[in-house]
């Protein structure tokens, strides 16, 4: 692999998994706050398996590090900017917002199993300014670490 594609694979490595995992943290925390069990919000649950904030970011790294791998592997293959932006600009918002029916599908059994997949999302987590809001900024911080990282 050349030196060009190396660190385009880096630059959006590290600024995809950072970026994703600092969205998607701040939007569980604004929708279900940061006070161990208090996070679930609604739900009533009993200690254990209600997840606390600890396991919640943990979880979250490992999203970031997943994410990062699929950023990397686009950089490697797209090193050119002008397409390398829009296609790791359309992944991330693709990973981010498929992200968030994770987070929520985690909290189907605390509400009920008749959900279907993707009404924990539109219960929970789906609020048009907190959502939106955190795609574009994430967005920003995406794109703005990569290309601080290819200085």
């Amino acid at each position: 692999m050349g030196q060009g594609r190396l660190r385009s694979a880096l630059s959006l490595a590290l600024a995809g998994a950072l970026s994703l995992f600092a969205a998607l943290l701040a939007h569980e925390i604004l929708s279900f706050g940061d006070a161990g069990h208090a996070i679930i919000g609604r739900a009533t649950c009993p200690d254990w398996p209600c997840p606390t904030l600890s396991l919640i970011i943990v979880g979250l790294m490992f999203k970031g590090i997943g994410a990062g791998l699929a950023f990397g592997a686009l950089g490697a293959m797209m090193p050119d900017p002008p397409a390398r932006l829009w296609g790791a600009g359309l992944l991330w918002a693709v990973q981010y917002l498929w992200g968030l029916v994770g987070i929520a599908s985690g909290y189907r059994d605390q509400f009920g199993p008749d959900w279907r997949w993707w009404e924990p999302f539109a219960e929970l987590l789906w609020h048009p300014v907190l959502t939106l809001g955190l795609l574009g900024a994430g967005l920003v911080l995406f794109l703005g670490l990569d290309r601080l990282s290819r200085r």
